[in-house]
């Protein structure tokens, strides 16, 4: 039987002081994708509204425009409304947007 090399011990020594940190970092890769995971499927752009109306500047919060929901004028005072609400708001005299014109789907003249 032949003899081990003299500097086998210290190779297995070096072995295990590199995998214990290898070790942590694979299961903190191991963590960090499932928080990931989790993360992506709670954090899934949800569809915007139909129709936002633009509120005014003022603290007064009155309507200034309709968009359609897709539409980004007016970003960030953009609040969701139903069809009805914005049908409402236009026969109000609230201005329908020039860019996405919702006044013609919703055939308000």
């Amino acid at each position: 039987m032949s003899e081990l090399p003299p500097g086998l011990p210290r190779l297995r020594a070096i072995e295990t002081y590199l995998r214990l940190p290898l070790d942590r970092v694979q299961q903190r890769v191991t963590e960090v994708e499932q928080w990931q995971a989790t993360h992506r499927a709670s954090a899934r752009p949800s569809t915007p509204p139909d129709r936002t109306v633009q509120m005014n500047v003022g603290a007064e919060g009155r309507p200034v425009a309709v968009h359609h929901g897709e539409c980004t004028v007016g970003r960030p005072r953009l609040r969701p409304v139903t069809r009805q609400g914005a049908i409402e708001a236009l026969t109000a005299g609230v201005v329908a947007c020039a860019l996405c014109h919702p006044d013609r789907e919703l055939r308000i003249d």
